[in-house]
């Protein structure tokens, strides 16, 4: 007997979980992944308003110091308004960059006699630049059509000179003072009754000191031409003042530093009796107070003979400084060497040769204080403006005043019995053997570099001051 039952499929449910999901979620989890780190790497999106785009895309960076700190994330027209906007998404360690107070503008090929600017964007693509404020945390921004004036954004004192006409005269044109340029035109418009021209110009804070009630200044702008019997002559500041203009000053270092607003009349070119005014009027420097003066060192160069069966010629350089009735500088540079040879150590300075007869006096382990000649040219440093610090401090060295100065933070200094050890990264070489050392706080010498064959320390000066 056979059984006709068909048979029956047996159907068993498939599993709820494959390992052929893995894939996906995989792939899922790593876009997020990859997306996270994209948008944390990106940082901070800030906008800003420009009035033209000059070529700027999608792509182009935002560089401060020469470093890349953000990319350009989009460019459009601006809804509503005239200009473009650029959306830009800072890198997370640059997001100190959007504060208020921040400048933002595209950098693109400036040619002119003053020099060559943006030479980079000819070939290569346009980028932003930046100088950071210091206020707080800004998102939205209106943006610069051009670089912004480097004396604009330090302090100064700003003054309003008064002209008949514009010249050549522009914003960015160089004011002068026996050639240096000690300020820049900010803006040149007419007076508001339209009888003048008047131009608005700083003059940076370590200069502010040459400009007096009685200064005069003039235009440097194009080329003066005068004709007489004896033949031409031909006047030319420079060929920036060609281009831009410029504005010179003279001042006969009479009355009280003038304050800010102070009003002058723009002479057309100077009066001859101008040019005549040499006055002594100390200079600062914008890393010090207002109106600390900077003091003058002199390079002194030590020379003696020694040597028994032959005699050789040794010299040593270094700074002195002047002070009330004598030279003040590290020890090894006014102090006869044991091996010199009888009167034949001299200390040159201030084109003289000065006799190193006896001891000097020791002020301080490392320096020390000799007389100096009633004639010799070496001006006197105030004992009105030193001071013995109490530990490192904020301080500058300063040598001659065409070098600019170094700065050593405290952190840098390390007290001994001997001075402060400077810190081997800082710069200090047998350049600044006998630097003058100012307190940033106050501007008043506190010390002097001395620089040995172990490294450089700065010597506090004692009590009682030299």
């Amino acid at each position: 007997m056979t059984d006709d039952t068909p048979p029956v499929a047996r159907v068993d449910p498939a599993p709820r979980w494959s390992a052929v999901w893995l894939v996906p979620l995989a792939a899922a989890a790593l876009a997020g992944v990859l997306g996270w780190q994209s948008w944390g790497a990106r940082g901070t999106t800030v906008h800003i308003r420009f009035e033209h785009g000059h070529g700027l895309r999608a792509g182009d960076t935002l560089r401060h110091r020469g470093i890349v700190a953000g990319e350009v994330v989009d460019v459009s027209y601006a809804a509503g308004e005239d200009g473009v906007r650029v959306a830009l998404a800072l890198a997370p360690d640059a997001e100190g960059l959007a504060r208020v107070g921040s400048r933002f503008w595209v950098v693109r090929p400036s040619f002119g006699w003053a020099g060559v600017t943006g030479l980079d964007t000819l070939v290569g693509d346009r980028y932003l630049e930046v100088i950071p404020g210091g206020g707080p945390p800004q998102r939205h921004f209106v943006g610069l059509d051009r670089p912004p004036i480097p004396d604009a954004l330090l302090p100064g004192l700003d003054i309003v000179l008064e002209g008949s006409s514009r010249g050549s005269l522009v914003a960015g044109s160089p004011v002068t003072y026996r050639r240096i340029q000690v300020g820049s035109v900010l803006s040149v418009s007419l007076a508001s009754d339209g009888r003048s021209v008047e131009v608005q110009a700083r003059i940076r804070e370590e200069y502010a000191a040459l400009v007096r009630p009685g200064t005069r200044f003039w235009e440097t702008s194009g080329v003066g031409l005068d004709v007489g019997i004896t033949g031409a002559s031909l006047h030319l500041e420079s060929l920036e003042s060609l281009v831009r203009g410029g504005v010179a000053l003279a001042t006969p270092g009479e009355g009280e530093r003038v304050s800010t607003g102070h009003r002058f009349t723009l002479a057309t070119r100077p009066d001859p009796a101008w040019l005549t005014w040499r006055p002594s009027i100390p200079i600062g420097h914008s890393l010090l107070p207002p109106g600390a003066p900077v003091p003058h060192p002199r390079r002194a160069q030590l020379a003696w003979q020694e040597g028994r069966l032959w005699s050789s010629d040794e010299r040593r350089e270094g700074w002195v400084l002047g002070v009330p009735g004598a030279m003040l500088g590290p020890a090894d540079l006014l102090t006869a060497p044991e091996d010199a040879h009888a009167d034949s150590a001299v200390i040159e300075v201030a084109g003289r040769a000065v006799p190193l007869a006896g001891d000097p006096t020791a002020v301080a382990d490392g320096l020390a204080r000799r007389p100096a000649p009633d004639d010799l040219d070496l001006p006197a440093w105030p004992r009105a403006l030193q001071r013995a610090p109490d530990g490192p401090e904020d301080c500058l060295a300063v040598t001659d005043p065409g070098s600019p100065p170094l700065t050593l933070a405290p952190g840098a200094l390390e007290a001994t019995d001997e001075g402060w050890l400077v810190d081997r990264a800082i710069p200090l070489d047998d350049r600044w053997h006998g630097a003058p050392v100012l307190a940033r706080s106050d501007g008043r010498l506190i010390g002097l570099v001395v620089v040995e064959s172990e490294g450089a320390r700065v010597v506090p000066l004692p009590r009682p001051l030299p």
